[in-house]
């Protein structure tokens, strides 16, 4: 019997990488995956730097094939359980469209294959309390937290999610704590007891 794959969406500090694992940590027998991964974070910083601005296009691509491989070791993931994974290819279609690239939600094309979730979770999230959240990390703001401090490039991000509304179930998560949006998260997930 294969697992589910179930992936955690949303701006940055609205606490999808909290809800994985608390998730994962009620779901015996599963795994919390984040797309990028090995190899791919490794020179993340690199292409988000160098690459980005000259080219959107390699840019994406970049954020591509992370999903492309992250799909194939979810793949073989599957066979002994559940799989949590943050950021996934919605991620990758929402944030290059609101760059200006005519990108879509594809799982399926003529060289690579996806895997389509089982279920996406969207994280909704009051932006002070995500600006909060994000202010109070260990580091600072990264990267996409500094892009997204742009309203209108966030409102593009806000857009370009809701243009794929049906492809995902939306909890909040405003809460001091993440017990009120895991429990709602739980509600779409009858394998959780």
């Amino acid at each position: 019997m294969s697992g589910k794959l179930i992936v955690i969406t949303g701006l940055d500090g609205s606490g999808t990488s909290s809800l994985a694992e608390q998730l994962s940590a009620r779901d015996p027998g599963s795994r919390v995956v984040r797309t990028p991964d090995s190899p791919f974070d490794a020179c993340r910083e690199v292409i988000d730097l160098q690459v980005r601005h000259k080219s959107q296009a390699a840019h994406y691509l970049f954020y591509l094939s992370s999903v492309v491989f992250a799909s194939t070791e979810i793949e073989e993931l599957l066979k002994t359980g559940n799989v949590y994974c943050v950021r996934y290819l919605i991620d990758t279609v929402v944030s290059h469209r609101a760059a200006g690239l005519n990108v879509d939600l594809n799982y399926d094309s003529e060289f690579y294959s996806i895997k389509k979730p089982d279920l996406t979770i969207m994280i909704g999230i009051d932006e002070q309390v995500r600006q909060k959240r994000i202010s109070a990390r260990v580091g600072g703001k990264g990267f996409l937290d500094k892009l997204l401090d742009d309203d209108e490039r966030r409102a593009r991000f806000h857009q370009e999610f809701e243009r794929l509304a049906h492809h995902y179930v939306t909890i909040e998560n405003d809460a001091s704590n993440i017990e009120v949006a895991l429990t709602a998260a739980m509600q779409h997930m009858p394998w959780i007891k």
